[in-house]
């Protein structure tokens, strides 16, 4: 509990600093233009980066996996093969649910064109989509 109190203490006392940052920024603004409308300001949303997978890399792998697999695999099935193509064979909690978040997040967007999903949405096993030579 006691390290549950330090953490929300440091984010809380950031929080602040970060609130009179803002603070003197939408002041600045009203002096530059007065009456511009700060709320239309929209927040630029963050990635994280994944740490073992350059951006649509960790699709060209997923599929490199699938390829090679006799029967559609469950997601942390395909993250632990990439990580041990990527040279870590023995992954940690850390890494395997990194590798399995770059799997969840590339699969749905190629679900249906590349890939198709088989089962249950929270229990689904990816395959390649087998069809005509045309990619349709």
């Amino acid at each position: 509990m006691h390290g549950l109190i330090k953490l929300h203490s440091r984010l809380e006392g950031e929080l602040r600093k970060q609130r009179k940052n803002l603070a003197h920024v939408r002041a600045v603004i009203e002096i530059v233009e007065p009456g511009f409308d700060v709320s239309s300001i929209k927040p630029i949303r963050t990635n994280n980066l994944n740490p073992f997978f350059k951006r649509g890399e960790a699709f060209l792998l997923a599929l490199d996996v699938l390829r090679e697999a006799a029967e559609p695999l469950r997601p942390m099935e395909i993250a632990v093969a990439m990580l041990a193509k990527k040279g870590v064979p023995k992954p940690t909690a850390e890494q395997r649910r990194a590798a399995w978040n770059a799997v969840k997040n590339t699969m749905d967007g190629y679900n249906g064109r590349a890939v198709v999903s088989i089962g249950h949405p929270h229990a689904r096993r990816w395959s390649i989509k087998r069809g005509d030579s045309t990619g349709k």
